[in-house]
């Protein structure tokens, strides 16, 4: 039987939002936005565990949020995004998955077609993540003034999850330690995989 694991990240602190509350503690229909994106894994029948991915300040909001919970237990991050990651993925190694599916806490409305859909892509590729679209038209600007249009003909917004196969992206890590990339795919890319 395949092991295929999500990992889902909750380090951010979506200052953005511009509440003191991390939005993925926030309530969202009457529950925490980070139980919504745990339900959604750890009812779909690939998903063989979910593990969080968190901040050690936030020990208490995260307990409150999956009170009764049968996730694996939790694992403290790292100062950015990508050592969070692989402090998960590193935890995961006793567990031996095949695959692994990374995912961020704040985006509770995935659904079991696109965890279907980035699973089945590994049956060719490397790596799949989910991803929209550009269909906003793009300016490039400077000084407050517009300079160009971007042509947005294959352009894409990544999302999650982000799904590898798991020895593959644990490597890819590793080997990126420092480098601040923007998101897995891109820890993905710089190590080839395709």
């Amino acid at each position: 039987m395949t092991k295929v694991v999500a990992l889902i990240v909750a380090g951010g602190r979506g200052q953005r939002l511009g509440s003191p509350v991390p939005k993925q503690y926030l309530p969202l229909a009457g529950r925490p936005v980070i139980r919504h994106t745990v339900e959604a894994f750890q009812s779909h029948p690939a998903i063989t565990a979910v593990r969080v991915v968190f901040r050690e300040q936030d020990h208490d909001l995260y307990e409150t949020a999956l009170a009764r919970s049968s996730i694996l237990p939790p694992v403290v991050g790292g100062a950015e995004r990508q050592d969070s990651v692989r402090a998960g993925l590193e935890s995961l190694i006793e567990f031996e998955p095949d695959i692994v599916l990374i995912h961020d806490a704040a985006r509770p409305l995935v659904d079991a077609a696109t965890i279907d859909r980035t699973i089945a892509a590994l049956k060719t590729h490397d790596g799949a993540i989910a991803a929209l679209p550009v269909n906003d038209t793009l300016k490039r600007g400077a000084d407050g003034c517009i300079e160009t249009t971007l042509d947005r003909t294959g352009l894409w917004r990544a999302q999650t999850p982000q799904t590898f196969r798991f020895d593959a992206i644990l490597a890819a890590h590793r080997a990126a330690i420092g480098l601040a990339l923007g998101d897995d795919a891109a820890v993905a890319e710089r190590a080839g995989l395709q």
